[in-house]
Parts: C-alpha cells; sequence; structure tokens
C-alpha cells in the first residue's frame, strides 16, 4: 500500500486524493481509508527510513542487461550490499 502510495505522491497525485484511493486490510479500522494524517506520517517515515539506510525508496530505470555482459561497478557494489543484509524470514527458519 504504501509503495502504491509513494508512486501516486511521484505522478503529482495530492495526499488527499491518495489516501481515498487506499484501504486499510487489518486492524479495527479494516476496509477504511487512511486519514490524510497518517498517510503524510507513513510517507515521511518512509523517505526517512530510506535516507537511513542508504537505499532509495524508489529504484531507478535501469538497462535490462544480457547475462553474458558483465555488471557495471554500481550493480556489483548494490549486489554485495543486499547479499550482506539478513533475509527477511530468517528468523522463521
Amino acid at each position: 500500500m504504501l509503495t502504491f502510495a509513494v508512486a501516486l505522491k511521484d505522478k503529482g497525485v495530492p495526499v488527499p486524493e491518495i489516501a481515498k484511493k487506499l484501504t486499510i486490510k487489518v486492524g479495527k479500522n479494516a476496509g477504511k481509508s487512511p486519514s490524510v494524517a497518517s498517510l503524510y506520517r507513513a510517507l515521511a517515515e518512509a523517505e526517512e527510513a530510506a535516507a537511513d539506510d542508504g537505499l532509495p525508496l524508489r529504484p531507478t530505470p535501469v538497462r535490462i542487461r544480457r547475462p553474458e555482459e558483465p555488471l557495471t561497478p554500481e550493480e556489483i557494489h548494490l549486489r554485495e550490499r543486499l547479499q550482506a543484509q539478513p533475509h527477511p524470514n530468517a528468523e522463521l527458519r
């Protein structure tokens, strides 16, 4: 839901309009739209978290390369950073 909200915000859709398009999936407010204040807070937290870990909130467009083409230094660096992160389901294993 947050990824969708970020995409809409990037396209210039006002936050109050974005809030109307979203639906809370679980909890006591399931089936309702989030408040505008909650959406502003979630967007700000997502931006802050992206800045903290150094990874972009939105992926940058890339050219699809063929398997035989070598990785660029930037791709190698990103691959190493992603591989160094713990798997999100590691505690479930």
